[in-house]
């Protein structure tokens, strides 16, 4: 409801917008401080699923049969554990997820990684039971600033983790 009355006050106003920029002179249209919380108030981009991976995860959204095959392709195939450091021992990066909830970080893909936290953002590809076991205890949130967005508490990466399958912690441990 907040949005649709923002969407038709900023609707009603842009006339006089629209004019009052051509009669003033060239001042910013909004001071950073409300830049930065339109920024943080725009919506997550939608994922266009690039690999099986994320077919599996955009279409268990909706389609519960799909979350068992997501589950499955999460475990065995390669993802982006997101570090904190380029090191050969460092630890995961944790990301703030909302208010008081910070998340190991796993994206479905580099290019998801890339795209969220930069080109040079450390991080391993390795395979999901891999970095679920490296993120063990904790919190983990599967592709952060995505839309859709998987988080798991503990007891869900126990769960993962429980599915019987082959495990390695990868290079870095």
């Amino acid at each position: 409801m907040l949005r649709r009355t923002l969407l038709i006050s900023a609707l009603g106003a842009w006339p006089a917008t629209a004019f009052a920029q051509t009669t003033a002179p060239q001042q910013p249209a909004t001071p950073p401080q409300a830049q930065a919380t339109q920024a943080s108030q725009a919506p997550p981009p939608p994922i266009t699923p690039e690999n099986a991976l994320e077919y599996a995860f955009v279409s268990a959204l909706t389609n519960p049969n799909m979350r068992p095959i997501f589950r499955r392709y999460l475990l065995e195939t390669h993802v982006a554990l997101a570090l904190t450091t380029a090191a050969d021992n460092s630890p995961p990066r944790r990301v703030r997820v909302r208010e008081g909830f910070t998340a190991g970080a796993i994206f479905t893909s580099e290019q998801r990684l890339t795209q969220a936290l930069g080109a040079d953002a450390p991080h391993i590809m390795i395979n999901g039971r891999a970095a679920l076991t490296r993120l063990v205890g904790g919190n983990v949130v599967i592709n952060p600033g995505y839309v859709p967005m998987l988080t798991l508490e503990p007891t869900d990466v126990a769960a993962y983790l429980a599915t019987p399958g082959e495990s390695s912690a990868g290079p870095t441990q």
